[in-house]
């Protein structure tokens, strides 16, 4: 049977004299604070700083389910510790010291919206023979509240007071990833309302966990969210998305998945460095279409080895590839030697490039300008003229030798 904390108040759950300000469903108003005993409350499993965390579970385990809260309880209480110790213990100290300061929210049934880590700490205490309680908010999702609604609070309360050091940055792209693109839950600009962020931030972030998500269906990993959390995708996602974003249109794909497996088959080890490496140096540059194809053979390899799995987790990928030194050789030889060659021929190159930029600011020249010019100037304008005419005439001997 389900809780209804509604009518534990005035029983097991007490007023305090504390209230807490929420806007819910456009309504800002403060909100009166409860006394409520632990056992009644459970943690959030869509709470976006352990999302990763619970995908892993997920894939090594049973669904996480609430049949059993005790157990569920304790299994995301180690999540919660696990994403941000120094957080955690800095959090339970200032709990132990001077008492729970800011309130959370929950709803009726006992789901904790805000105040996870707070709530985690509480129950160590606990365990350690102390009388604790945690001081909330209780919502009535009777009285209208959608799922919306709380997906909104959740928002407004993460972004207004977390630290962005608090937050997994993978964790945040499962995040966005979820209520914009696969629940589409809000719109891009009903996103932005909340986050206080610009479009342009969000729209970015947006592609770069759509990023995520494909690299995931590229290793037969889809949902496997801590694979990317554990690689430390961020960066090199981030790099990707610059990438793309200049690639000719109809060759996304192509470069996308010649990148997914230079970043799964790297012997460097920032590979942020690499993957921009291969970006400038090779698919921003006239070579690209050749490398493509010449890589062709690493990427076929890699995408079928991992798609021939029945699952795939980390040890897979290590085992498939991470350990597959042949493969890597020839793969890492392959980009090395595009760069390489492509390097010298932008040092050829180089003479060409300034030419062209040198005789684009020659064009740049208004003639009428120079027609009206003092005599003072003209003189000066007649001396740099000789200049470049005794420099061109130097360039011109070279190239007859």
């Amino acid at each position: 049977m389900e809780t209804n904390l509604i009518e534990l108040i005035e029983k097991d759950i007490t007023l305090t004299d504390g209230t807490r300000n929420l806007t819910v469903k456009g309504e800002t108003k403060n909100h009166k604070v409860y006394k409520i005993p632990l056992e009644y409350l459970f943690y959030n499993n869509q709470n976006g700083r352990i999302t990763t965390w619970i995908s892993k579970y997920n894939s090594e385990n049973n669904l996480l389910n609430l049949d059993d809260m005790e157990y569920y309880n304790s299994v995301l209480h180690g999540f919660i510790k696990q994403a941000n110790e120094n957080a955690f213990d800095k959090t339970k100290i200032n709990i132990k010291m001077f008492g729970q300061k800011v309130a959370g929210v929950v709803l009726k049934n006992g789901r904790i919206i805000d105040g996870n880590r707070r709530f985690t700490c509480l129950r160590e205490i606990a365990a350690e023979g102390e009388d604790c309680y945690f001081n909330a908010v209780i919502l009535d999702t009777d009285e209208g509240i959608s799922d919306k609604d709380i997906k909104r609070l959740e928002l407004n309360l993460q972004h207004a007071e977390e630290r962005p050091v608090d937050y997994d940055p993978i964790d945040n792209l499962v995040d966005i990833y979820r209520d914009l693109e696969q629940n589409k839950t809000f719109t891009i600009s009903e996103y932005v309302r909340n986050v206080n962020k610009k479009k342009t931030e969000v729209e970015k972030t947006l592609k770069k966990a759509i990023l995520m998500v494909e690299f995931l269906e590229f290793i037969n990993a889809d949902g496997k969210y801590y694979i990317a959390r554990e690689l430390n995708l961020d960066g090199p996602l981030q790099e990707m998305v610059g990438i793309l974003n200049k690639v000719e249109e109809g060759k996304e794909e192509d470069v996308k998945s010649a990148l997914f497996t230079a970043l799964l088959t790297s012997q460097t080890g920032d590979l942020t460095r690499r993957i921009r490496e291969i970006g400038n140096e090779i698919i921003k540059t006239k070579n690209a279409d050749k490398f493509i194809e010449e890589y062709e053979e690493i990427v076929e390899e890699v995408f079928e080895d991992l798609q021939g799995e029945e699952e795939v987790d980390l040890s897979t990928v290590n085992e498939k590839v991470s350990k597959n030194t042949s493969l890597k050789e020839k793969g890492n030889t392959i980009i090395t030697k595009k760069i390489d060659q492509n390097r010298h021929e932008a040092v050829r190159n180089k003479p060409i490039v300034l030419l062209n930029n040198a005789l684009d600011a020659l064009n740049a020249i208004d003639e009428t300008v120079v027609s009206r010019m003092n005599e003072e100037n003209k003189e000066e304008f007649e001396e740099v003229l000789k200049k470049i005419y005794e420099t061109l005439n130097a360039y011109s001997e070279e190239i007859n030798v």
